[in-house]
């Protein structure tokens, strides 16, 4: 089953890819392989970079910023298709978030 693992935790003011800040995820990245495969994942542009569309009565709404206002934002994601839900836990307390933020773990729908 596929399950999809959202990273969320306070925003850091500016993500850079140097080779300190990004060995964790690395090695992240190298462990899960021993536990599911990965389908996909990705990090996220800040929150200050989005934009929330509704639409009420007909007519689009757009706002910038995130449609909540809290410390924690989502950050990232990745989708892992694993034996059962004790991997996909397993998998999201490997995260290198997950002791400064919290990494919700959702089971994805198969339509097919």
């Amino acid at each position: 089953m596929k399950y999809m693992l959202l990273l969320f935790n306070e925003e850091a003011g500016d993500m850079t890819a140097d080779a300190d800040a990004m060995a964790p995820w690395i090695k992240f990245g190298e462990d899960a392989k021993a536990i599911a495969p990965q389908v996909s994942g990705e990090a996220l542009q800040p929150s200050g970079t989005a934009t929330v569309v509704s639409v009420r009565n007909g007519k689009t709404i757009t706002t910038d910023g995130p449609f909540v206002d809290t410390k924690e934002q989502l950050g990232g994601f990745y989708i892992f298709d694993c034996k059962n839900l004790d991997d996909a836990v397993k998998l999201a307390s490997m995260i290198p978030w997950a002791p400064t933020g919290h990494i919700e773990v959702r089971p994805i729908i198969d339509f097919g």
